[in-house]
């Protein structure tokens, strides 16, 4: 598990889909930033399991503070 020091640096908090795409990619364009920020959550072994099973799905748009936070254990903070 990743430290904790990143809730005092990002609040885990709900955030915008897009909103926290571009905070991972600040450099790219709205749309490339979630496009690679849906390839990441893809890519990490288990995650979209874990996501989904707390109530996630890939058209949600809000992300909850919950899914945020596993989010941020599983690939880090932005």
């Amino acid at each position: 598990m990743r430290s904790e020091k990143y809730l005092e640096e990002v609040p885990v908090k709900a955030y915008g889909k897009g909103e926290l795409a571009e905070m991972y990619y600040p450099d790219s364009s709205p749309s490339w930033a979630l496009r690679l920020f849906n390839a990441d959550l893809r890519r990490m072994p288990g995650l979209t399991d874990t996501l989904r099973s707390r109530g996630w799905r890939p058209s949600a748009r809000l992300l909850r503070t919950d899914w945020v936070r596993i989010i941020f254990e599983a690939i880090g903070p932005p």
